[in-house]
């Protein structure tokens, strides 16, 4: 009785983590910027050395939903600002894109109903520097708000971001899927192919039984 209890318990457990992952995954693959909305939690891959040493680049990072009344200095938080890119536009201006960022929350304030969030990266924010500068689509400099926060980091794992990266190239590029998904089929082939050509051969060298 209990045995079959605590197998239901697992099935339970193991179905549970199953949905919760596929939701995941589907989200992130065509709708990115609902996923911590609906599950509270997104995963980003980290390509900048700017958290350097605490947080490295290809290290994941669990970002959480963070309420205003729940700030606090010290938290690493994750937000949107927009950062120069090496491309220009006809007129030679560099153009600015849309991105994420992950930093200390170094102070805050509130200014005219709006909470601004004053940020600094490692280096800068244990060893007294100043504040980040961070600019709008045009290029001028802008304050940070609560309105650009994402949420704040619970947690971190370790270079796993390599993996990550490539499995989302692999699943967003057909036809790189497809050359993977052909090479597993024809590596599968070989080894039934061998498997059963080894089964003939001890059949032959095996004598008839009466």
């Amino acid at each position: 009785m209990t045995k079959n209890v605590f197998k239901k318990i697992g099935s339970i457990i193991f179905y549970t983590v199953a949905a919760i992952l596929t939701m995941f995954i589907f989200l992130e693959l065509f709708m990115p910027s609902k996923t911590i909305m609906v599950l509270g939690f997104k995963g980003y891959v980290v390509v900048s050395p700017s958290m350097e040493p605490y947080i490295n680049v290809n290290d994941i990072i669990i970002v959480t939903r963070l309420d205003e009344e729940d700030l606090e200095i010290g938290q690493v938080i994750t937000f949107y600002t927009y950062l120069p890119t090496t491309e220009e536009d006809s007129l030679g201006n560099t153009i600015y894109q849309k991105n994420t960022v992950t930093h200390y929350l170094a102070d805050f304030y509130e200014e005219d109903g709006t909470i601004i969030l004053k940020t600094k990266d490692y280096n800068k924010y244990h060893n007294g520097g100043s504040f980040d500068t961070w600019y709008d689509a045009s290029g001028d400099v802008t304050d940070v708000t609560t309105d650009d926060l994402v949420g704040k980091v619970a947690f971190k794992v370790p270079l796993i971001g390599i993996i990550i990266t490539f499995a989302f190239v692999v699943v967003r590029n057909p036809i790189f899927l497809g050359l993977i998904l052909l090479n597993v089929g024809i590596v599968i082939v070989l080894i039934m192919y061998i498997k059963k050509s080894k089964e003939t051969q001890n059949d032959v060298g095996r004598p008839d039984s009466k």
